[in-house]
């Protein structure tokens, strides 16, 4: 692919081992962010080493051949990068932020920790505790529990229904010979997406990722596509408690669905802020929450509007049938033509908003180039949320039942009966 099909102050480069290089020239900025993002994440663990990959992610900066963990951390710090690595159900970013004239010493630090992590075994131990902690953090809160438990449900039968942390017996039991196999495994050329965004000379970027990447060989396995088929699902986990949480996924358009801004405008109108239906209905009318919104989630093949409501347990009926009739009006009716035009100048000023810096931007071009091989200007975005009709919202929900399948998760003191009672039909 040439520069000549991308839009203006946008990049591509393929080097002959398979990375890919994706750059946006922020010429009024005097910073870059910079990222390398592979298919090494959640769904890629193998079998039963449930939390591999976010373990993986504490040890990567924890030493390489060149340095220890205390000498890579003061090599960052002494030119004044920000870094990071993150990992999600289906991919992991290694990022760091800094002034545009140290990108040639940052990317040769970003080139060590990639390609010679050593994983030392006194900090394994070290990063192990601080999991095993997460863990017990996140069994200690709901409102961290339900999303697993709604996620694990929704996508039975996928790896993306996976505990992101693990569990204490399979974080206990991993070792640094299973941190080696998934960076051997993983970590390959063919599955790297390299993109920065900023002030950078293009030509001088792929010179360098040429010189320090450039004999990096080596494929990573196919992955099993990942295809969930929710059902109509109600799952409790029942704790003594005074609050009641409740969340609720269905399916809907994902990232590359013609139809994504169309679905984002009827999360914005559902409960995107305070302006939203279910804000106003559920907690300003009746007072029956003291949190409530929704949102798009989802992955690659599947899409899905979340909604997210904490409510006490004596409310905590009333509550789910207030949604449920919310979702059933916006199935029937749609939106109107007030909250279509409302819920575009929102989406178009977070757009913005978020465009203003080089970390957003590397995030949205390796994101949009990842899923769509393509890259999004935010004039593109911003048309796209323009050109959003209320036809197309309908047609989103015909495509789309918010009630049909729909997968409910409680965590709090009721059972199904006193919770759900005759709210749904299954």
């Amino acid at each position: 692919m040439s520069n000549q099909t991308l839009p203006p102050n946008y990049f591509f480069h393929r080097l002959p081992n398979g990375i890919e290089l994706i750059g946006q020239y922020m010429p009024s900025l005097s910073s870059i962010t910079l990222g390398f993002q592979l298919n090494a994440a959640v769904i890629h663990e193998p079998a039963e080493k449930y939390g591999l990959a976010h373990l993986f992610e504490y040890m990567l900066l924890q030493g390489t051949k060149q340095r220890d963990a205390r000498a890579l951390n003061e090599a960052f710090e002494s030119l004044g990068a920000r870094k990071g690595v993150s990992t999600s159900l289906e991919i992991s970013q290694i990022w760091a932020q800094i002034v545009h004239n140290k990108f040639d010493d940052t990317l040769a630090l970003l080139r060590d920790v990639l390609l010679t992590p050593t994983f030392p075994r006194n900090e394994l131990e070290q990063m192990r505790n601080i999991i095993l902690q997460e863990i017990r953090r996140r069994d200690d809160e709901p409102m961290s529990r339900i999303f697993e438990l709604v996620r694990s449900k929704f996508y039975e039968g996928t790896s993306l229904g996976r505990p992101m942390l693990g569990t204490n017996e399979s974080v206990r039991a991993l070792q640094k010979q299973d941190l080696q196999e998934f960076w051997r495994e993983r970590y390959q050329p063919d599955n790297v997406l390299f993109a920065i965004a900023g002030k950078f000379d293009w030509d001088h970027v792929v010179a360098q990722m040429e010189t320090l990447f450039g004999d990096w060989s080596g494929q990573a396995s196919a992955v099993a596509k990942q295809t969930p088929r929710p059902q109509n699902a109600i799952v409790l986990d029942r704790q003594e408690g005074k609050q009641e949480h409740i969340c609720m996924l269905c399916p809907f358009p994902n990232y590359t669905d013609p139809d994504y801004y169309a679905a984002m405008i009827l999360a914005e109108v559902l409960g995107g802020n305070m302006a939203s239906r279910l804000f106003v209905e559920v907690r300003e009318k009746r007072g029956l929450v003291y949190g409530v919104s929704a949102s798009l989630a989802g992955n690659r093949h599947i899409g899905a509007l979340r909604i997210y409501a904490g409510t006490t347990p004596e409310q905590g009926r009333e509550c789910l049938q207030v949604i449920v009739n919310e979702l059933r009006k916006l199935e029937q009716d749609g939106i109107t033509a007030d909250e279509l035009e409302r819920a575009k100048v929102q989406l178009k000023s977070e757009n913005v908003m978020r465009s203003e810096g080089s970390g957003s931007r590397m995030g949205a071009i390796a994101r949009s180039w990842w899923y769509e091989r393509k890259v999004r200007t935010v004039h593109e975005v911003k048309d796209a949320i323009d050109a959003v009709t209320a036809d197309q919202v309908m047609q989103v929900l015909q495509r789309y039942s918010p009630l049909n399948p729909l997968t409910v998760a409680a965590v709090g003191p009721l059972s199904r009966d006193e919770l759900v009672g005759d709210t749904l039909p299954f």
